[in-house]
């Protein structure tokens, strides 16, 4: 399904009406802000939310560096979301990434 907006993505995984399970922006453009709440949400609901490398976002960052340059994996589970991980890494190796 596409949507626009990281708090319209965040809630279709949380709610899943329409049977979405993974939002994955796989290059820069969302704000760290965007997605923290949703991050706490997932959690929460058993499912996960990290940086395209498979690393758990730092959110103390300040307001001038909270860009997300590496882009957004989110799942409503951690077994999904790590397996997207994965075929990440399979394409690109996490020693090529910025």
């Amino acid at each position: 399904v596409l949507v626009s907006g990281a708090g319209e993505k965040s809630l279709r995984l949380l709610i899943g009406r329409e049977g979405e399970a993974l939002w994955h922006f796989p290059r820069p453009g969302t704000s760290l802000w965007d997605v923290a709440a949703a991050d706490a949400l997932l959690s929460a609901i058993g499912g996960k939310l990290t940086d395209r490398l498979g690393q758990r976002i730092d959110y103390s960052e300040t307001r001038a560096g909270n860009d997300n340059v590496t882009g957004i994996v989110a799942a409503s589970s951690v077994a999904l979301h790590d397996a997207c991980i994965r075929a990440y890494h399979l394409i690109e190796p996490p020693s090529s990434m910025p």
